[in-house]
């Protein structure tokens, strides 16, 4: 593959550099990689409760995954959380719910950053059967940990 450089060329000339397939390919992987936005959309068994976006994540994996051991952990201890947080903390895979919960969760992606103000956080995803409907779940937190809220 050959990508033209213009290096101190003759009068009305160009000069052509050729380029390792590699090299180049690296180059656009770098380039790719510094201008994409970094989403932080891990799923993991065991809960950061320190990053409120790994914590609305933590319930696409338990979707995902048919796992729900930890969601009973992710409302708010001090009861403050509304009826559908609520709802979400309460399945579990034998629940009668639970099938229509893997349905609108397992599709679920975080959209952005979270939005934080003092113990107060947004974040912003898309859920439901397709993974297209957006919606914002609001976190609040207790000492050192972020807890759901609303949405």
């Amino acid at each position: 593959m050959h990508v033209a450089f213009l290096n101190k060329p003759e009068l009305g000339t160009t000069q052509r550099m050729t380029l390792h397939p590699l090299l180049l390919a690296s180059l656009g992987v770098s380039l790719a990689l510094s201008c994409s936005k970094k989403i932080d959309d891990r799923g993991a068994a065991e809960v950061d409760f320190g990053n409120p976006k790994r914590v609305v994540s933590s319930i696409f994996f338990a979707a995902k995954e048919r796992k729900s051991d930890h969601l009973a952990s992710l409302c708010d201890p001090e009861g403050e959380a509304n009826e559908f947080a609520r709802r979400v903390c309460a399945q579990t895979v034998d629940g009668s719910d639970w099938p229509e919960f893997v349905s609108q969760f397992g599709k679920g992606k975080l959209i952005g950053e979270a939005r934080v103000s003092g113990d107060w956080a947004q974040v912003n995803f898309v859920f439901g059967p397709s993974g297209t409907s957006p919606e914002t779940m609001e976190l609040i937190r207790r000492g050192d940990k972020w807890y759901l809220l609303a949405f």
